[in-house]
């Protein structure tokens, strides 16, 4: 199963996206279905950390570092996200894949206004996502180019919400994991 399917749709209510949900550190972070080109477990990467998958050669760095935030200690379950976008691959570990959901684009918000530097073309928006919020990832950036070229430096906080969400609960579709091949 890709994610590469209808990733908008329009519904009764408008338009939506389809995103996937992950967490690494104390982050959340939501990326287009587009933008995903498939799950890894951990052991599918090499020690240069590079995954060849489909013929494609995705670099391997770890979320949360990418983004200059602490590890977590509870990554009970790591998965390898491969993101492209624009012939641009890239993947990252994450501590956690909390599943596919479908979000109204009404209830994405921009990011406030005291964000005002580069961390604007990281970002998307942001939105409520079960207790606290899930910052919606550009996929250009996402499979950019090489660390530290216009990317975070330092730690990213991110906002808890003490408000229930206002949308129905999310569905969650269970993620097919694909193999990397073995490179010698």
């Amino acid at each position: 199963m890709s994610l590469r399917g209808r990733a908008r749709s329009v519904l009764a209510t408008g338009a939506t996206e389809r995103m996937l949900i992950v967490t690494s550190g104390p982050i959340t972070l939501a990326m287009s279905a587009t933008a995903v080109d498939g799950l890894l477990p951990l052991d599918e990467t090499t020690a240069a950390g590079i995954a060849t998958v489909r013929g494609v050669s995705y670099p391997i760095s770890g979320l949360a570092e990418w983004l200059g935030l602490p590890l977590s200690d509870e990554a009970r379950e790591s998965r390898v996200v491969l993101c492209g976008s624009r012939g641009r691959h890239r993947g990252f570990r994450v501590d956690q894949v909390l599943g596919l959901t479908t979000v109204d684009l009404t209830q994405i918000r921009p990011l406030p206004p005291h964000f005002t530097g580069e961390e604007r073309t990281w970002y998307k928006g942001v939105f409520l996502y079960r207790d606290g919020v899930a910052l919606w990832a550009n996929p250009d950036w996402l499979a950019g180019s090489d660390v530290g070229v216009g990317f975070p430096r330092g730690p990213v906080a991110a906002t808890q919400s003490t408000e229930a969400p206002a949308s129905r609960p999310e569905a969650v579709v269970e993620l097919e994991v694909v193999h990397a091949e073995r490179t010698a």
